[in-house]
């Protein structure tokens, strides 16, 4: 009993030991000091992760479908995916008002509109 005391004593003061000690640039340990530590603490968030806002990735096929009937009008009759130039691009077949039928090819990276 005595040695599993001893031993939940160590395990307790490395617990306690383990979050101010650093390593710096050539490998060495050393203890931050006790103010350091209850400075970092006082800040609120301090050990919450960082969260960085992700930036959307292209254009939706919907997000294609509304660009093109706020520019033309009319109705969409089909949306498909397709190569223009090379490059990854959606394209759009609509109806215009007076019913004549228009393709457009929708950039998926920049939402960029051409025919």
């Amino acid at each position: 009993m005595a040695i599993g005391n001893r031993i939940l004593g160590l395990v307790l003061a490395l617990a306690v030991m383990l979050p101010a000690m650093q390593v710096d640039a050539h490998g060495q340990g050393h203890r931050e000091p006790v103010d350091a530590i209850a400075e970092r603490r006082a800040i609120p968030g301090w050990n919450k992760p960082l969260r960085v806002p992700v930036q959307k990735q292209g254009v939706s096929r919907e997000e294609a479908a509304k660009k093109v009937k706020q520019r033309y009008g009319g109705k969409i009759l089909a949306v498909s995916e397709a190569k223009k130039d090379g490059r990854a691009a959606y394209r759009v077949k609509g109806l215009t008002g007076k019913n004549q039928v228009y393709v457009v090819y929708v950039d998926k990276r920049t939402g960029r509109i051409s025919r």
